[in-house]
């Protein structure tokens, strides 16, 4: 081969190399978060790790035989194709049902929880501030499916449970686009102070389920809801949530 000849292949083999992985582990961002300056962040991230680990094998194979180079050019991209995978796989409902959960008291209910909920705000918005004096938003931050706390106080003396529960789950569906006649509900419990049911829709061509419990005493209104929005939650999930929910009733 010609010193030419062999300039261009080496040439090759270094675009080959470290464009691969950078073009595969940059798109780990789209499987760790829906957060638009996150994606970027993590794809300089990623990409800058795939483009480091072609760069060295490629300087270790510079000098090896064509067979050499291939073969290290598919495991390269395999080792990226797994682990853009494991990135994006979930655990199951299974695994995390054998997992120890976490036990947490927000208000005046007690709860366990595969993850600890943090506070997203406390600010009331503006169309809302006749119907609340008070209002704490957590959740776990979930992106394909959320577990979220509402903690509020209302102003309203004359609201029944039934009619916040049912007006709180229509709003949340609405902004997936859920029309609540074809939501299918299996009520839990219901009675003067507390809601719980498991609700079923479709969502991008698949039915998932979804659960609330919504408990009312005197001004307090609280709530927790399992919401899915790329995926559902399993009905043994949902009735081992359910068991672990305690209000403290005064």
């Amino acid at each position: 081969m010609t010193e030419k000849k062999k300039l261009d292949e080496n040439q090759i083999w270094t675009t080959v190399m470290t464009v691969l992985p950078v073009v595969i582990l940059m798109n780990a961002g789209n499987e760790l978060t829906d957060d638009g300056g996150m994606r970027v962040l993590y794809a300089g991230v990623f990409g800058g790790i795939g483009g480091l680990i072609g760069f060295g094998a490629n300087y270790l194979t510079k000098d090896k035989s064509r067979l050499v180079k291939i073969l290290t050019s598919a495991a390269i991209v395999l080792s990226c194709g797994l682990t853009l995978f494991f990135l994006s796989s979930k655990p199951t409902d299974t695994e995390i049902l054998d997992e120890e959960w976490t036990t947490q008291k927000i208000g005046m209910i007690e709860f366990d929880s595969p993850t600890k909920l943090e506070l997203q705000t406390s600010k009331i918005p503006e169309s809302v501030k006749w119907f609340y004096s008070e209002m704490n938003l957590y959740s776990d931050e979930g992106t394909d499916r959320i577990t979220s706390f509402m903690e509020t106080k209302i102003l309203i003396d004359t609201l029944t449970i039934e009619n916040s529960y049912s007006g709180a789950l229509e709003g949340m569906l609405n902004k997936l686009n859920v029309n609540m006649d074809e939501v299918e509900l299996e009520v839990f419990g219901a009675d003067e102070e507390e809601v719980s049911s498991m609700f079923s829709f479709e969502l991008n061509g698949k039915k998932v389920n979804g659960y609330g419990f919504m408990y009312m005493n005197k001004e307090r209104l609280e709530s927790i809801w399992l919401m899915p929005l790329k995926r559902g939650f399993s009905k043994d999930y949902i009735e081992e949530f359910d068991a672990g929910i305690i209000p403290d009733y005064e």
